[in-house]
């Protein structure tokens, strides 16, 4: 295994136990091959074991901070053990995140299930090149008798690996309500980590008008509607959003004809709201940190205090404002922030009632703050 430099200041991180290798670590960036597992040193001193990939953030993830643990078939054996050991305290129904990248101690991987079907969710090539020892290590703690499904980046469709696909859709519940997933495709169409949002949506939606903005995969809408909305209103640039809320309001047998969809940018949405003086009882709003739509694009960090804005215009006295986010860059101390600067130029009062968090089955990894899935504020308007 290849011994690489890394600078004075990134071995104390590393040591603390922060998983995610930059480019910068690196004395020497030419260093870095995709795909190689190296170990990490300062000066003759062992740091950690890791490998590199070429991915989103940084580039690569440390697997182990002892020098001689070999990392092999027993070696994943043991993170898929840990982490079946804590899902196992927890209820976690019928879908779930079992392995939660390095919250689980292996970054790179998720594997998320529905009602018993496994789905790999790689987030790098990289890791992948290692996929037969990775799956011999599963099979070793959860035996062979599973399905297994693959999602790589890039691949429109999942790859069976073992089992056989399941008669499609397969439909989850929560809380009495059902959710159609096609676990034929890779792109999710539930988005595991608003399970407590949709909850919270289930119960205190009765007799409301809700909008939603950007939550595509959330369920929200479904729920909201589920737990006796009046009507709803969503809006996202994306077409997938209407086809995924029409199978789950169909799933229901929830009227159709309550919910507004429109496929169309929100910002354009949101000043037509404004222009015929549309108030809404609870919105919705889960920007993604990029968006490039027809005419507008969007930015989570430089945008969103704009589309807050705009949002707290189409709300009334009474109102709830549920904004979340999951890019990884952007803290619930900097929604905090965002939301604070909002408010001080709108004319009523904005009070944060509760944060929202991941829940329980998503692990985290407590040196690295980026690690939580999902961050949200429950607003209330006065």
């Amino acid at each position: 295994m290849k011994r690489i430099q890394i600078t004075g200041k990134s071995v104390r991180k590393f040591e603390d136990g922060y998983p995610v290798v930059n480019i910068t670590d690196l004395e020497n960036r030419q260093d870095f091959e995709d795909g190689a597992w190296v170990q990490l040193e300062n000066h003759g001193h062992f740091v950690a074991t890791a490998y590199f990939a070429k991915q989103h953030r940084g580039a690569g993830y440390v697997l182990s901070l002892r020098e001689n643990e070999p990392i092999d078939e027993r070696f994943f054996a043991s993170k898929f053990r840990a982490a079946q050991a804590k899902r196992a305290a927890i209820n976690v129904g019928e879908a779930y995140r079992f392995f939660n990248d390095v919250g689980d101690g292996l970054g790179g991987l998720i594997i998320d299930v529905y009602q018993g079907v496994y789905v790999f969710r790689w987030q790098n090539a990289a890791l992948k090149r290692q996929a037969r020892l990775i799956y011999a290590g599963f099979q070793r703690v959860m035996g062979q008798d599973l399905t297994v499904l693959a999602a790589t980046p890039g691949q429109e469709a999942l790859q069976v690996v073992t089992g056989k696909l399941p008669q499609n859709p397969v439909t989850i519940t929560e809380a009495g309500v059902a959710y159609p997933v096609d676990l034929t495709v890779s792109r999710q169409q539930l988005a595991l980590e608003f399970r407590d949002e949709r909850a919270w949506a289930r119960e205190n939606s009765a007799q409301q008008r809700i909008l939603n903005l950007y939550s595509a995969e959330t369920g929200v809408v479904t729920a909201a509607m589920a737990g006796d909305a009046t009507e709803a209103v969503t809006v996202d640039p994306t077409n997938r959003a209407t086809t995924a809320l029409q199978a789950q309001l169909a799933a229901n047998n929830l009227d159709q004809a309550a919910v507004e969809m429109r496929t169309m940018d929100v910002a354009n949405y949101l000043d037509y709201a404004i222009k015929h003086e549309l108030t809404f009882d609870t919105v919705f709003v889960n920007p993604p940190a990029f968006i490039r739509g027809k005419k507008h694009r969007f930015d989570l960090d430089q945008d969103l205090g704009a589309l807050l804005t705009q949002v707290l215009q189409v709300t009334h006295p009474g109102s709830q404002v549920l904004v979340t986010t999951t890019a990884p860059g952007y803290s619930l101390k900097k929604l905090r922030t965002t939301v604070s600067e909002v408010a001080q130029n709108y004319t009523g009062h904005v009070n944060v009632s509760m944060d929202f968090h991941s829940p329980a089955d998503f692990m985290t990894n407590s040196a690295d703050r980026q690690s939580e899935a999902l961050k949200g504020l429950h607003l209330v308007i006065g």
